[in-house]
C-alpha cells in the first residue's frame, strides 16, 4: 500500500447554521490520481478550501505526510510542496504567460518580487525554469502574450504551469474542465496525465464531467449535502446503486 501524502479526518466546515462539509474524510496516496465529486452545493470546494488551507476546519484533522496541519496558513502548505487551482483561473490578465510564470518563480527562488530581473545570471536561469514549465503545458509560443488574450483553456493551463512552478509534491486542481470545450477538456486532460506519468506528482481534482473522472482517477470519493455517500475505484463508483440513485443517474453512467 502507498503511504499516504494526504489525509483529512472527520473534517468539518460550518457557515453560520448551514454545515458545508460535514465529517468527511479521505486518504490521498503518495503519487494516486484522486477525484472529488458531487452535485452542485455538495461541499466539495469548501472541502478544497480546508484541505488547502483557505478555510479553517471547525472540527477534525488534516495531515500532510503525518503532520497535522488543520490550522496551517495556505502559504505555508505551499512551502511544505502543495499547491492548487481555483475554478476560475487564479492568474494576473493583464500580465503576460511570462509575467504570471515570473511571479512565482521568483518566489520559489526566494527573490524579492519585481518583474525586472536582479542579474544577467539569474534571468538566464529563471528563464530556463519558465520555459521548462510552458514546454510542459504547451505554451511556449504564447509565453509574450498578455493572458486575457488567451483562450479559457490556455488560461488554465498556465495556472497549472504557475502552480508547477513552486515545486509541489501534490497539485489540487478545483474543476479544472469547468467551461472548456472538448479540445480543451482533452488538452487539460493529457496534462494531467502528464502530472502523474512525467512528473510523478499526486492530483487531487474536483470535476463534474463523469468521462474525465472516471478515465482519469484511481480513486473517487462523493460527497452529497457536505456528507461523504461513497468512496471507491472508478468502476465501484460507476456501479454503486447508491451513487446511481442520489447523483449521477442511471443514464448518465451509462453514457460514459
Amino acid at each position: 500500500m502507498a503511504e499516504a501524502l494526504l489525509e483529512a479526518k472527520n473534517v468539518s466546515k460550518h457557515f453560520g447554521g448551514v454545515v458545508a462539509v460535514n465529517s468527511v474524510s479521505v486518504t490521498i496516496e503518495q503519487g494516486s490520481i484522486y477525484a472529488v465529486i458531487g452535485p452542485n452545493g455538495a461541499g466539495k470546494t469548501t472541502f478544497f478550501n480546508a484541505l488547502s488551507g483557505f478555510y479553517i476546519p471547525d472540527g477534525g484533522q488534516v495531515l500532510y505526510k503525518g503532520q497535522d496541519i488543520t490550522t496551517m496558513p495556505n502559504w505555508q502548505r505551499v512551502q511544505l510542496g502543495m499547491s492548487r487551482t481555483f475554478q476560475t483561473p487564479s492568474i494576473f490578465p493583464e500580465l503576460t504567460v511570462y509575467e504570471n510564470l515570473l511571479i512565482g518563480v521568483q518566489s520559489q527562488q526566494k527573490i524579492a518580487f519585481k518583474l525586472r530581473l536582479p542579474s544577467a545570471a539569474r534571468k538566464k536561469e529563471i528563464d530556463a525554469r519558465i520555459d521548462e514549465l510552458l514546454g510542459f503545458v504547451n505554451l511556449v509560443h504564447l509565453k509574450d502574450r498578455p493572458v486575457a488574450e488567451l483562450s479559457h483553456g490556455s488560461q488554465r493551463l498556465c495556472e497549472i504551469a504557475m502552480s508547477l512552478s513552486v515545486d509541489p509534491t501534490i497539485v489540487l486542481l478545483d474543476e479544472p474542465m469547468a467551461g472548456l470545450a472538448e479540445a480543451e477538456t482533452e488538452r487539460i486532460m493529457r496534462v494531467i496525465r502528464d502530472l502523474h506519468d512525467r512528473l510523478g506528482l499526486t492530483v487531487l481534482f474536483v470535476e463534474h464531467n463523469m468521462r474525465v473522472v472516471l478515465s482519469l482517477a484511481d480513486h473517487i470519493t462523493v460527497l452529497d449535502r457536505g456528507a461523504m455517500l461513497a468512496q471507491g475505484t472508478p468502476s465501484e463508483i460507476s456501479n454503486s446503486q447508491t451513487v446511481r440513485e442520489a447523483y449521477l443517474g442511471q443514464e448518465v453512467l451509462n453514457r460514459v
